[in-house]
């Protein structure tokens, strides 16, 4: 799994986020500390019924919509970063790295490790966008695109060795 916060204690990285929720003006609620709770202690990618089995061992009271519209929000707020896989199932996790606009994910297919934003990886996609052929592609096909994300499935170093 990718290192999230490695370098913030959980109260710390707890701080971190209450203090982003609250500056966007939403207030930290109980589902919403649950979930990412939920997101922090995971070891691999969550599916949104996933985390809403955690959530419901936790706080049976917690409906499935709220799970869903909380994971929106944190989404929206970038502080859950939202992975669309080839089969078009969306996966969840909590990390920092949901800020940049890039996003650059290699998944382990022997042990299922994520890796983000991996300096190598994305050193080689911009040696092939050089030139500004991201620039050029996007004005020619008249889109307007936020950011985009990049997967790589493969082994990792672990499994590779």
């Amino acid at each position: 799994m990718t290192e999230i916060d490695s370098n913030l204690d959980k109260e710390n990285q707890k701080k971190y986020y209450e203090e982003k929720i609250t500056s966007s003006g939403f207030k930290v609620t109980k589902p919403r500390d649950i979930v990412i709770s939920v997101l922090s202690g995971a070891n691999k990618l969550l599916t949104a019924d996933d985390i809403y089995m955690e959530v419901k061992n936790d706080n049976p009271s917690v409906g499935v919509a709220t799970v869903y519209r909380t994971l929106e929000l944190l989404t929206r707020l970038k502080i859950v970063c939202r992975i669309i896989l080839g089969s078009g199932r969306s996966y969840y996790m909590l990390s920092r790295e949901c800020a940049k606009e890039t996003f650059t994910y290699m998944i382990c297919t022997n042990c299922k490790k994520i890796i983000t934003n991996n300096q190598c990886l994305k050193s080689a996609i911009q040696v092939r966008l050089r030139e500004n052929a991201e620039e050029t592609i996007l004005k020619n096909c008249k889109l307007k695109i936020d950011n985009y994300q990049i997967l790589f499935t493969g082994l990792c170093d672990d499994c590779s060795s």
